[in-house]
């Protein structure tokens, strides 16, 4: 909506509003015997039959009535009022004020633990003196004999969330393209202020941060901070060829009691020696605050596996990880957030040229070099179950693989624990991870673009090529470590070198029609030994304006119904990289768009 003032102001606001219901069966519910969601050692003495046992079932639809979905309703809305206009000779002005709020109600089924243990197990008889387990007299027929859905609904429950996020902004901005003049035309200069808050809250079950559900304590979340800054930009034409940028920022971060702020800048350069080649150059400097759910999460246990390289090394050293007898141990993982996590920081080093000799015909070659300090990310129980094994099995030459004194290895100590006695003594018993400040991670590559346009008498046909070749990308956990080629096969990440798309498109008379394809380069497989080939994805688009105001389209995705590369080594469900690959079909969605009044779409 708009309202002209005069002829140098108009006021103006923008309204967003959506819902949305999805239900979605991801899987089918189980339930094993725990004493508690933070112990994985989860055997018990059974009197039945004199035995040390470990159950565990998955339900099957017909057992629970059907399929059980999740099921959630999001709800989004926002709301920008402003003002805009123009003042002088060639100042313009925006001032706006946004709202935006967002909130769902996530309900899934889940196991109550007590009761799943008195339905299959009875009342506990006390506790086995030689092994310390609990102990139940458990008919083993009990626990494979088919339940009805009456018989399920007794020991599971919907386990309800109801979280909301929101963010409100104040921005006020300034520019003038022609503040004053050069013998080689106008300096343009710009200016932002901005201040603003925004929070959150997980509002999960109670019950789900307790011990009531089978193999679930969830963690709470909830906080806000401010925010404000203030910048402005420059753009110099110091000769008719040469252009100079320049642009400084100060953002200031208040959260968990305390202040982060940081003076950003960039600078660049184009030279211009024809109409048709563009050559160009920057270098900046970036500064973000944590998100807040890594400062604001609360303790939580989570029921996961994890493959023990020690134990596999130490124990069984001829075999494959995924053949070992330690793959896939289950483990707790207890995950907390971090109040002391540090902004993180970056630098950007920006290259490359453009020769476009006429407005239907662009090519563009870009070098890039970024490297980011204090990069926030959660620790993963993999890496640090490598790094433990890394930091402890010795190798041909009588030296572990990594210094058992460098601070990445005694973290990695401090983070995993191991049963000291009982069935399973010296293995994994939990890990602790939260997020952490990485020192420092840097990346280096080149990227490639062409656009070019034919026109024709039934219509233009586009054809839009992009290629990204990554030369270099390393990772180091924290100051002092090693450099971690995270490009390496064997190096614990999946990251392709190469990543391409493109797109032929044919337009005629409000008729469009495009097809694209993406291209992801070879990955490491899961055994970390070798390559899976590159995949490729193709996608088709429709699109026809019917009238001014009023246009449809019909998209495909996936189009030749692709499946995920297929990775043999790749031993867990679902056998694939879900970094990467998804198990989505062919999808098929039709939009229609309506323009109330105002110029055309």
């Amino acid at each position: 909506m708009s309202y002209e003032l005069s002829d140098n102001a108009k006021l103006f606001a923008d309204f967003q509003f959506g819902i949305s219901k999805v239900r979605l069966m991801y899987d089918v519910t189980s339930w094993a015997f725990e004493s508690s969601s933070s112990s994985s050692d989860n055997s018990f003495y059974n009197a039945f039959d004199d035995t040390i046992d470990d159950w565990s079932r998955q339900f099957a639809p017909e057992e629970t009535g059907g399929l059980e979905m999740q099921r959630s309703k999001q709800t989004t809305y926002s709301i920008t009022p402003g003002i805009r206009g123009n003042f002088g000779n060639a100042w313009n002005y925006e001032a706006s004020f946004n709202y935006s709020r967002y909130q769902s109600v996530v309900r899934w089924p889940q196991i109550v633990n007590s009761k799943a243990i008195a339905f299959f197990l009875g009342e506990q008889l006390g506790v086995d003196e030689d092994s310390g387990y609990p102990i139940f007299n458990a008919d083993p027929a009990r626990l494979y004999t088919a339940l009805t859905p009456a018989e399920y609904d007794s020991i599971s429950a919907d386990t309800v969330y109801r979280p909301y996020s929101w963010t409100s902004n104040l921005q006020a901005t300034l520019t003038n393209g022609e503040l004053f003049q050069l013998p080689a035309g106008p300096v343009g200069v710009a200016v932002v202020a901005e201040y603003g808050k925004q929070g959150y809250n997980l509002r999960p079950d109670p019950l789900a941060l307790t011990d009531y559900y089978y193999s679930w304590k969830d963690s709470d979340g909830a906080g806000k901070r401010s925010h404000a800054a203030i910048g402005g930009e420059v753009r110099v034409p110091v000769l008719d060829f040469v252009t100079l940028t320049g642009a400084g920022r100060y953002d200031t971060f208040g959260f968990a009691g305390r202040d982060v702020g940081k003076f950003t800048y960039n600078g660049g350069v184009e030279v211009r020696p024809t109409s048709s080649l563009l050559l160009r150059a920057a270098y900046g400097t970036a500064f973000r605050a944590p998100d807040l759910h890594y400062v604001f999460t609360g303790p939580g246990n989570v029921q996961s596996s994890v493959d023990d390289y020690y134990l596999c090394a130490v124990e069984e050293p001829d075999e494959d990880i995924g053949d070992c007898s330690y793959s896939g141990t289950g483990v707790v993982v207890n995950r907390t957030g971090n109040r002391n996590l540090d902004a993180e920081t970056g630098r950007t080093l920006t290259g490359g040229i453009v020769f476009s000799p006429s407005s239907r015909l662009h090519v563009s070659v870009d070098y890039f070099r970024v490297t980011l300090d204090n990069q926030v990310d959660d620790l993963s129980i993999d890496t640090l179950a490598r790094t433990e094994a890394d930091c402890s099995v010795l190798t041909e030459g009588g030296t572990p693989k990594l210094d058992p004194n460098s601070p990445t290895c005694q973290d990695a100590f401090a983070r995993i624990t191991r049963f000291a006695s009982g069935g399973n003594a010296g293995q994994i018993s939990s890990i602790r991870v939260n997020p952490i400040n990485i020192a420092r991670e840097r990346t280096s590559g080149i990227d490639i673009a062409f656009r070019g346009s034919l026109p024709t008498g039934i219509g233009t046909f586009t054809l839009s090529l992009a290629h990204s070749h990554v030369f270099k990308h390393s990772f180091q956990q924290y100051p002092g470590d090693p450099f971690v080629d995270k490009l390496a096969v064997d190096s614990g990440y999946y990251l392709p070198r190469d990543k391409s798309n493109g797109s032929i498109s044919y337009e005629n008379e409000g008729f469009q029609l495009t097809f694209s394809g993406t291209r992801l380069g070879k990955l490491p497989n899961y055994d970390e030994d070798a390559f899976i080939k590159a995949s490729y994805l193709f996608n088709a688009t429709m699109q026809y304006d019917f009238t001014d105001h009023l246009r449809g389209s019909l998209t495909v995705r996936n189009l030749f119904d692709t499946n995920p590369v297929k990775d043999p080594t790749w031993s867990s469900y679902p056998y694939y990289n879900t970094s990467w690959f998804d198990s989505i079909g062919r999808s098929v969605f039709l939009q229609l768009t309506y323009k109330l009044g105002g110029s055309a779409l």
